[in-house]
């Protein structure tokens, strides 16, 4: 495939088909008030004032959207014979606010000044109220009988603290969107989407309508991380707002607005407990997480329960139990960010291999190497969840040690302690699940479009916010089809386009997408044969296909994909889909080396090596540049972001200024390495690559964290984020917590 990113020369010249460059001619601006306490009982919503502002078209209150329902609540389990929780999510807050940044009305004005001007004048009135949290969820898997026989006959037990904390995704292009209604009659609601399919199915449900009435479409995507997902409020009543006013409406959510009214990911602690027989062998896991799901709980809210398989990686651990509870609190709920769940279970995984490595006496990298699922034992069943049909997880452990220089490490460190510094040196191993879910694997579809004039129009069921699937794909394409990629038009994200589609999420894109594809351009050389044939009048067998043309020799005569396509009628359609017969498990290997300066406690990432198995590789780049924004996010996390609030459930980190964000000067020096086993679950043997670098690279730095300070004597954990206060803490209280 050619190097480069096809799409990289328009989107950074400023061609770029982004949601604020494609607003309708006389749109109107919409804004909402928002709640500004976390726990209250609304009293009064004036908004007289309001309406009577210039340029003010409609003020809309929770009174005035029948006939909308509220949000859709999901079923969620409870393993524990409790009631489940039943808490739908109003378009518009009308008894009580639940958290932040509620949505209490919606200004609409003729320009976006007058609504913010208008958005002032609502008057709110409302009493603080305590706010009870609630048991969301259970949910337990594995053989809690059996995993307390084991421990209690362990030869060492280890138990680790885990806190992960809420993060904001925080994607370049915040969230927005507009709607109108078309001359036709449907609803065309476009939006800064990942999933355009999923809007238009909850959308139609919500307003009644049949899903073919209403289009949904995304142009660029400005990132998303599994924020911009599913349905939301703003969404939903944008879309309510044109019809109702007959007028194109839009919303696009300032920056300061995302951080109060965007979903947030991560949010969980817990313990973790590893027990360990004489020769070091792992015998079981036990696990009990807490996750913080917010305000409103859903399916969005099951990230480590839908990834309860990474608590073992790709360990041999014969028996596990593991008991995660969801919470609710008075915060914004939580949505998926990339790994969800996947990262929080590498992270609480690692810490007790390293705890149980400490108090052994052992070396971390010896004990993880001996504890490795073989080649030999393939296919294999983990003790949760997990079925590894593919991989070699020693040898590609054994590549990343040499990679990494490991036997090295012991030099550097007296080195950095001869210049002052704390050394630390983190090698884990991490897992995930992809391109499932695990236990019922979603179809994704793509269809090719022939026609008359020579072009050809590919449209996927993925959704691209940035990854590069338009290059990937369109370079896939090209190749089969035997034409240059310059021949081939992209769709992106249009439901008129298929008849379904995925979008953007779990690291989908070319293991379901991809194979979706690769099966239609199957079908495109084989029925196109057939076709050729019976245009050509001779046997399919004489027929060859190259440039894009079919081809008889015996008769020297040629049928080419846009003269085949005028003999269809002017336009020939070629679709599939694929269902894959089960996830993906993409695994790897991550070191992280870091120095530390005791006097500031800020640390200095000195080399960071990771060797991913992600199956086929097809595109180096595209899987090179995956891997760098996954790590940097990853450690992002673990070096300083999280959402911080105070007593009363304000946001203190509600700007970059407070929100520790990663810059272009945090760079490190990487080394990445591939180190393939194709899967046999899809045709092109991809396991996905998306959140790889996001789930090791936590998990890493931690223990590179937590090896340096161990060092200097502290022997608390530190609890994420390992911020230059949070460590120079530590190391002040030594064997004392901070």
């Amino acid at each position: 495939m050619t190097p480069g990113r096809r799409e990289d020369h328009r989107l950074l010249t400023g061609a770029g088909a982004y949601l604020a460059d494609a607003l309708p001619s006389g749109c109107l601006h919409a804004v909402f008030v928002r709640g500004d306490r976390a726990s209250a009982r609304l009293t009064r919503i004036d908004a007289d004032a309001a309406r009577a502002m210039p340029g003010v078209r409609a003020v809309l209150l929770a009174a005035d959207l029948a006939p909308l329902a509220d949000l859709p609540q999901d079923s969620l389990p409870r393993d524990d014979g409790g009631t489940a929780f039943a808490c739908p999510v109003p378009l518009l807050a009308h008894a009580t606010l639940r958290h932040i940044g509620e949505p209490l009305a919606m200004v609409i004005a003729t320009t976006a000044a007058q609504a913010l001007d208008a958005a002032e004048a609502v008057m709110v009135t409302s009493e603080d109220i305590g706010f009870t949290s609630e048991v969301a969820f259970v949910k337990r898997a594995g053989n809690a009988e059996a995993v307390q026989a084991a421990l209690a006959g362990a030869a060492m037990v280890v138990t680790v603290p885990v806190t992960v904390p809420r993060l904001h995704a925080a994607p370049l292009e915040p969230r927005g969107c507009f709607a109108e209604t078309l001359p036709c009659g449907r609803l065309h609601l476009r939006s800064s989407t990942q999933n355009p399919f999923a809007l238009r199915k909850a959308l139609a449900q919500l307003m009644r309508r049949p899903p073919d009435s209403i289009r949904v479409t995304a142009g660029d995507v400005g990132g998303s991380f599994g924020l911009k997902g599913f349905l939301t409020r703003e969404e939903a009543l944008v879309a309510h707002a044109a019809t109702l006013l007959g007028q194109p409406v839009c919303w696009l959510a300032t920056r300061s607005e995302s951080f109060l009214a965007d979903h947030q990911g991560r949010g969980v602690t817990g313990l973790v407990t590893l027990g360990l027989d004489g020769a070091g062998r792992f015998l079981a896991l036990s696990a009990a997480f807490s996750a913080d799901v917010g305000a409103y709980a859903s399916n969005r809210s099951l990230g480590l329960v839908n990834n309860l398989g990474g608590l073992v990686g790709v360990y041999d651990i014969p028996l596990s139990h593991v008991t995660v509870t969801g919470m609710t609190s008075a915060r914004a709920p939580i949505a998926p960010f990339r790994g969800h769940g996947r990262p929080e279970a590498t992270l609480a995984l690692e810490q007790a291999v390293d705890a149980a490595a400490r108090q052994l006496g052992v070396s971390r990298v010896a004990l993880r190497r001996r504890n490795l699922v073989t080649a030999a034992q393939l296919p294999y069943q983990t003790a949760l969840a997990f079925r590894f049909d593919s991989g070699d997880f020693p040898a590609l452990f054994d590549r990343l040690t040499a990679l990494a220089d490991v036997k090295g490490a012991p030099g550097r460190a007296a080195a950095a302690t001869s210049r002052g510094m704390l050394h630390g040196l983190g090698v884990i191993t991490c897992v995930e699940a992809a391109g499932g879910p695990v236990r019922a694997p979603r179809p994704d579809h793509a269809r090719l479009t022939f026609r008359a004039d020579g072009t050809i129009l590919l449209a996927p069921g993925v959704m691209s916010t940035g990854q590069g699937h338009e290059t990937g794909l369109v370079a896939m394409a090209a190749a089969a089809l035997d034409v240059p990629v310059a021949a081939i038009t992209y769709l992106n994200g249009d439901t008129d386009a298929l008849v379904d589609g995925r979008g953007s999420g779990g690291s989908s894109g070319l293991a379901v997408a991809g194979a979706a594809l690769h099966l239609a351009l199957d079908r495109v050389h084989d029925d196109g044969l057939q076709l050729a044939a019976r245009h050509l009048d001779c046997p399919v067998e004489s027929i060859t296909f190259a440039g894009g043309v079919f081809r008889a020799e015996a008769r020297n005569a040629t049928l080419s994909l846009a003269e085949l396509a005028a003999a269809q009628g002017g336009e020939w359609v070629v679709g599939a889909s694929f269902t894959p017969p089960a996830a993906t498990f993409p695994n790897g290997a991550h070191a992280c080396e870091i120095e530390i300066d005791p006097d500031t406690g800020a640390i200095n990432i000195t080399r960071y090596t990771a060797v991913e198995d992600v199956g086929t590789v097809l595109n180096p780049a595209l899987v090179e540049g995956q891997m760098q924004g996954g790590i940097a996010q990853g450690l992002a996390q673990g070096l300083g972001e999280c959402m911080e609030f105070d007593a009363e459930q304000q946001i203190l980190t509600g700007s970059f200024m407070d929100y520790r964000m990663f810059r272009s000067t945090d760079c490190f020096p990487l080394v990445l390495a591939s180190h393939p086993s194709p899967t046999p679950v899809n045709p092109l043997g991809v396991k996905g690559v998306g959140e790889a670098g996001t789930v090791g690279a936590l998990a890493a730095l931690k223990s590179a964290v937590d090896d340096a300070l161990a060092r200097a004597g502290v022997t608390e954990p530190l609890q994420l984020p390992a911020t230059p206060l949070a460590v120079w803490q530590a190391l002040q209280h030594k064997g004392n917590a901070p």
